[in-house]
């Protein structure tokens, strides 16, 4: 068991995807639970970012609201990682269903000495919603919100980040629209 925190956003308005991406079946489960399946019994804690909160009850997680909402996955992201039990934390995001705990655990083991561990495809397509995340992003995070700006890709001007290569094996989907969902 990893001695780490799992959190899964699904506090998005699924605006690509004209509806809660999370509750959508994949292979005849809710995503959602499809993921935390995966997660379940590799963390010592899981949490869900969502700011609908009783839509997740029947997962028995705690749910942590965004602190302000409209504001994106960064605020989803400390809104969280302030709520956790842990300095490590792995984000997913609800529409990334299948979970290589190989590259999570290479992540988790990678991170010493940096705060943010990011996947990276190909030339600056960056990962933020599957990386791995310490507390110390949360001061620099707040302050990017406090200046009006949302991208998650801010916090690299202030923060030690290490960028992994995604491994090109066929595991890693993204479900962002009807689209996406149904060539699945």
């Amino acid at each position: 068991m990893f001695d780490a925190t799992a959190i899964i956003l699904a506090g998005g308005k699924s605006s690509r995807m004209g509806q809660n991406k999370s509750l959508m079946k994949y292979n005849d489960v809710p995503m959602i639970e499809y993921i935390y399946n995966q997660l379940n019994g590799k963390f010592n804690e899981i949490l869900i970012g969502a700011n609908d909160t009783e839509l997740y009850d029947y997962l028995n997680l705690k749910v942590i609201k965004d602190k302000k909402e409209n504001c994106g996955p960064l605020m989803g992201i400390i809104s969280c990682i302030e709520k956790s039990n842990n300095d490590l934390n792995f984000i997913t995001a609800c529409d990334i269903p299948e979970i290589n705990m190989e590259f999570v655990e290479k992540m988790l083991l990678e991170s010493e000495g940096y705060d943010i561990i990011m996947p990276v495809t190909g030339v600056d397509r960056y990962e933020p919603l599957f990386a791995v995340y310490r507390k110390s992003v949360i001061k620099p995070a707040e302050e990017i919100l406090n200046c009006g700006k949302s991208r998650i890709i801010e916090l690299f001007k202030y923060l030690n980040v290490k960028f992994i290569q995604l491994p090109e094996n066929n595991w890693y989907l993204n479900i962002n629209t009807l689209e996406d969902y149904h060539s699945v």
